[in-house]
């Protein structure tokens, strides 16, 4: 069976800038730190916890299988804030301090959802990955491997503090977020040095490990690392990626695929929408129809993936996230038909 699911980020709702919800993250995760409840203070709530929901609740209604944690917060800071704030020793953070403050949010809010559909809210976690999060660290392109692996460590960590279930929750799959592997020459460590560091990060997290990469020309890592059991490609706005994986490596390394069916690179999307405008007397604003591909155009591409990979097709949904996209309107329309496509097929 095939799974739907979505990467992460996605646009905050209106009267809530990015500014505003970075200075007030910081403060959310100090209070969920010292036990607080995020809701009985009406600044964390107003600035973090309804924010967070609404986006939460628009990716639900879409009817995901599996849901992201909506990411609203910087890819890279949302971790690395706590790992500086929290050493056990350097890079590697304390247990205990590992914590994704969006979960508090997932797990109240499936109560709701629970209460109204007798089902479990069924959620996707995604962590930056370690050596993401290592080009962001000062130390550039020279890899000191001690310091990747305590960041492989740190990683784990995050997502073992995730796979916290209960009555309305539980936790579908596990993602770490790897965009810059195949983009980057990474100097002073090898191929089988950065395998390792993947196999550290998804240790002892069970089955459903993916890595988000933005090119397949760096599957090989993860094709050959244990513990990530499927390799996410982007195939809608880089059908190419098709060509750099095959069923057979697939099955030869016992992995699954998730595919990207439905384009999410939206200064490409609007650029190519300003360019036919341009071409009338009275150019308009783009909405949301116009930047979402159309159902059957995302249908093929979910038809070519299963031709091409069958059984060994695991998630499909978006390419990447949509935080850069203009209002969740337009974001909560690319979900529904990316499932639309799917389902019908």
């Amino acid at each position: 069976m095939v799974l739907l699911d979505d990467i992460g980020s996605f646009p905050l709702p209106k009267g809530t800038t990015r500014e505003k919800f970075a200075q007030i993250y910081p403060l959310a995760v100090s209070s969920l730190v010292k036990g607080m409840d995020l809701t009985r203070d009406m600044a964390l709530h107003e600035g973090f916890y309804r924010p967070v929901a609404s986006s939460l609740k628009y990716k639900v209604d879409a009817g995901l299988d599996a849901v992201n944690y909506p990411q609203h917060y910087d890819m890279h800071r949302q971790f690395l804030d706590i790992i500086e704030q929290f050493p056990k020793e350097p890079f590697l953070v304390e247990k205990q301090y590992a914590i994704i403050p969006e979960l508090f949010v997932a797990r109240r809010e499936a109560e709701q959802y629970y209460r109204e559909s007798g089902r479990k809210l069924s959620l996707k976690v995604c962590v930056t990955g370690p050596v993401e999060l290592y080009l962001k660290t000062g130390f550039g392109y020279n890899v000191y491997e001690e310091v990747l692996m305590n960041l492989a460590r740190s990683v784990n960590l995050f997502l073992r503090n995730a796979l916290v279930e209960s009555k309305y929750l539980e936790v579908a799959t596990l993602a770490i977020d790897e965009p810059s592997l195949g983009f980057v020459d990474l100097m002073n460590i090898e191929k089988d040095g950065l395998i390792k560091a993947l196999e550290v990060a998804a240790e002892g997290l069970g089955p459903r490990v993916q890595i988000h990469l933005h090119t397949l020309k760096a599957a090989d890592l993860p094709l050959e690392a244990e513990g990530i059991g499927v390799i996410n490609g982007e195939f809608a706005a880089t059908p190419k990626n098709m060509e750099l994986i095959s069923r057979k490596e697939l099955e030869a390394h016992d992995k699954f695929l998730r595919a990207g069916i439905s384009r999410t690179n939206i200064d490409t999307i609007i650029g190519e929408f300003m360019e036919r405008e341009a071409e009338h007397a009275d150019p308009r604003e783009p909405g949301p129809e116009d930047l979402v591909d159309e159902v059957a155009v995302m249908r093929s591409r979910y038809k070519r993936a299963l031709e091409l990979f069958g059984d060994r097709l695991l998630f499909v949904g978006p390419d990447c996230g949509l935080g850069s996209w203009p209002n969740q309107e337009a974001a909560y329309l690319l979900l529904r038909r990316t499932v639309k496509a799917v389902r019908e097929l």
